[in-house]
C-alpha cells in the first residue's frame, strides 16, 4: 500500500507541476500558483508516505506532519518545510482573493520553487 501511495502522490506532483507550467505560459498566473502548491503538496505526501504516513486530513495537518516527520527529525532541510508553508499561503491568496493580481514573475517564482521542491523530494524518494 505504501509503495502505491508514494507512486500515486509522486505522479500527481509531476502532473500538477506540468499544469502549473502550462498555466504560467498561457497567462493564468493565479492558477499557476495554485497548481504549483499542489505539486508541492503531493510531493510532500509522497515523502511522508515513504515514511509510513499516508493519511493526511488537511493542508494544515500536512504542514505540521511534514515538519514533525521530516524537518524536525533532520530528514530534510528546514527550508523545504518553509517552502511548503509559503506555497500554501500563496495558493490561498490565488484561490480565494479575487482582487489580488498575480504576474508572470509571481507564476515563474512559484513554478521555480515547486520544481526545486520536487527535485529535493525526488532525491529523498530515490525514484
Amino acid at each position: 500500500m505504501a509503495a502505491a501511495t508514494v507512486a500515486g502522490e509522486w505522479r500527481r506532483a509531476q502532473e500538477c507541476l506540468a499544469a502549473a507550467r502550462l498555466c504560467r505560459d498561457n497567462g493564468f498566473y493565479a492558477d499557476a500558483l495554485s497548481r504549483a502548491y499542489y505539486a508541492i503538496n503531493h510531493a510532500a505526501k509522497a515523502a511522508l508516505a515513504l515514511r509510513g504516513v499516508a493519511k493526511i486530513t488537511s493542508h494544515d495537518a500536512l504542514n505540521r506532519i511534514f515538519g514533525r516527520e521530516l524537518v524536525i527529525k533532520n530528514r530534510i532541510e528546514r527550508e523545504w518545510g518553509a517552502a511548503l508553508k509559503q506555497a500554501m499561503i500563496k495558493r490561498i491568496r490565488a484561490d480565494y482573493h479575487a482582487t489580488d493580481v498575480f504576474t508572470h514573475a509571481d507564476a515563474d517564482d512559484a513554478v521555480d520553487r515547486a520544481t526545486a521542491f520536487l527535485n529535493r523530494i525526488h532525491s529523498l524518494l530515490g525514484v
